[in-house]
């Protein structure tokens, strides 16, 4: 067999630079996922039997603001010059993922504090609540849909191959918030509310599968992290929704929560590992 010797120079190794991604975009990726996540799960919750989710949704808006706002944080904070960033909305170009996300994050983050507010305070009308629920929804889903898109239009080695992480990125952060949600019912005795939402959780979890198995492929994730995501993001959360008893609903939004970081510090940190 002939040797071909490996050529001079850098032409046949990876060009790209791994970014200064750590731990801070960890927490942006998982908070964003919570925070849009809890929202929608809770937003068609209450358009469709509001007076089923009402008791949910009471605690569901000021929720999903406090994560917007401490994702915010872990935004702002991983920028190179924090104090400079405001100047992320001084364009709006639709064709950037960055330019179109922050712009959905803020448009999102006005009709939930509104909704937060009217919760906090027990107001509610008939038809300014629904609307701002309306209003917000879909910019709730761009904020969680760029994310998938940011990261996989990068020359990043697996980041540029996962073409379904923004499936597995929505499907995931769905699943986090009916999580959530389920032992936030189970909470407050809202028992019709919890049944609904188990039944939920179990539907996006089926759902989330196919693109689970998709991102793991594309991203070449390593058999521990796969083994922990799988059982923490849908074997145990599947088992404990058919024993369907309140304090399984507590363990399951965290085993959701913890396999929700787990995947996304994988991702986050893949360049890294090329």
């Amino acid at each position: 067999m002939t040797h071909v010797p490996t050529p001079a120079g850098y032409a046949h190794r990876e060009v790209t630079k791994p970014p200064d991604w750590h731990g801070l975009v960890v927490w942006d990726v998982l908070l964003n996922a919570v925070t849009t996540g809890v929202f929608l799960v809770a937003a068609v919750g209450d358009l469709a039997r509001p007076d089923v989710f009402a008791p949910v949704v009471a605690w569901a808006y000021p929720l999903a603001l406090a994560v917007l706002l401490a994702d915010l944080v872990c935004l702002v904070l991983d920028l190179g010059n924090p104090l400079r960033f405001h100047h992320m909305l001084r364009v709006f170009k639709p064709s950037s993922p960055m330019s179109l996300g922050v712009w959905c994050l803020t448009a999102y983050s006005l009709p939930l504090t509104a909704l937060a507010a009217f919760a906090l305070f027990g107001w509610r009308t008939e038809w300014l609540h629904p609307a701002l629920v309306v209003v917000a929804l879909p910019f709730a889903f761009g904020s969680a849909a760029y994310k998938g898109v940011l990261f996989s239009t990068t020359a990043q080695p697996g980041w540029r191959d996962a073409r379904w992480l923004g499936a597995f990125h929505v499907t995931s952060a769905l699943a986090i918030g009916a999580g959530l949600l389920w032992a936030t019912a189970e909470g407050l005795g809202a028992s019709e509310a919890a049944e609904l939402l188990r039944w939920a959780l179990t539907g996006l979890i089926l759902l989330g599968m196919f693109p689970a198995v998709r991102f793991a492929v594309e991203m070449r994730a390593g058999r521990v992290v796969v083994g922990i995501v799988a059982v923490l993001s849908f074997v145990l959360p599947l088992a404990l929704v058919l024993v369907a008893k309140p304090q399984a609903a507590s363990v399951a939004a965290v085993a959701l929560l913890v396999g929700g970081y787990v995947a996304r510090s994988a991702l986050v940190h893949r360049p890294h590992r090329s």
